[in-house]
């Protein structure tokens, strides 16, 4: 399971390292998941021809270095002509150890043309160490047809030592003195779980006469999580004392929250009953 961004960059690697063909990339930011192949494919030596596409600007050069190789690829063409299934038509002409970033994967896998000009690419690219990345959002499923040839990654969200360098980055941009560790703490809680460019722009909204509005940025916090359907933040005030009876289990859950790794978050799941209701137990084998 992939749970830090290093476990991500080593499983990518590992998929460049046995030319694996055809990778989704399962990402919240799909800028910083670029950059970071840029990076990574770096490491002390020439960056190999790297290609990007999306629906507006077609067929691109992601790097300096690639400029050439779009040149060869298109021949003829204009960029911006480029559909999506042109795209991987044109993919096949890349030269070794290529790699094609496809932006918005899941809004074109289902298209027929699309999904066989996917699977195509699969055995000449696992020959060339070729690759196609596939840029997707978190929990999008691939097509039956291609589940068994696309290998799926996940790119976690920030860690909350990268959450932190966003934070003293981004008080040293607004010319800010350097944040203390409590606000610096206070800052983390309230960024935890939102990808790096929403949390480095919830943040910086919520500097505030030069100093930070907490409360503000969790506001901020709370409307990103509430444009997922189904998902809501609980502004209600109640507390244990509120409860009759029962004190046992508000013992224990006292407890809890005043433990040495206290919960950063209490997800409150209504009515799941009705979730299950129909399904039948089984039993361990």
């Amino acid at each position: 399971m992939i749970r830090s961004i290093e476990d991500f960059a080593s499983a990518f690697h590992a998929a460049r390292c046995v030319s694996t063909p055809l990778v989704a990339v399962r990402t919240a930011d799909p800028a910083s998941t670029t950059h970071f192949v840029m990076e990574s494919l770096k490491q002390g030596r020439e960056l190999p021809p790297l290609l990007g596409w999306d629906v507006m600007r077609g067929l691109y050069a992601i790097s300096r270095e690639s400029g050439d190789e779009l040149g060869r690829v298109l021949g003829d063409r204009e960029a911006a002509t480029v559909g999506p299934a042109d795209a991987l038509l044109l993919a096949q002409q890349l030269r070794e150890d290529g790699l094609l970033l496809y932006a918005n994967a899941h809004r074109f896998w289902n298209e027929p043309g699309v999904m066989q000009g996917i699977w195509n690419l699969r055995d000449p690219f696992k020959a060339t160490g070729r690759m196609l990345v596939l840029l997707t959002v978190p929990g999008a499923t691939l097509p039956a047809e291609l589940g068994q040839d696309v290998l799926i990654l996940d790119e976690p969200l920030p860690s909350t030592d990268h959450l932190e360098r966003i934070v003293r980055e981004t008080f040293k941009a607004a010319e800010l003195a350097e944040p203390e560790r409590c606000v610096i703490g206070k800052a983390v809680d309230a960024l935890i779980g939102l990808a790096a460019f929403p949390a480095e722009q919830a943040l910086a909204m919520s500097l505030v006469k030069r100093e930070l509005d907490t409360e503000d940025l969790w506001e901020r916090k709370r409307q990103v999580i509430e444009q997922t359907p189904g998902l809501s933040v609980w502004r209600g005030g109640e507390t244990f004392d509120d409860i009759g009876g029962v004190e046992n289990v508000k013992s224990f859950l006292r407890a809890v929250l005043a433990g040495v790794d206290p919960p950063r978050v209490i997800v409150f799941i209504d009515e799941i009953e009705k979730a299950f209701a129909g399904t039948v137990p089984t039993s361990p084998v």
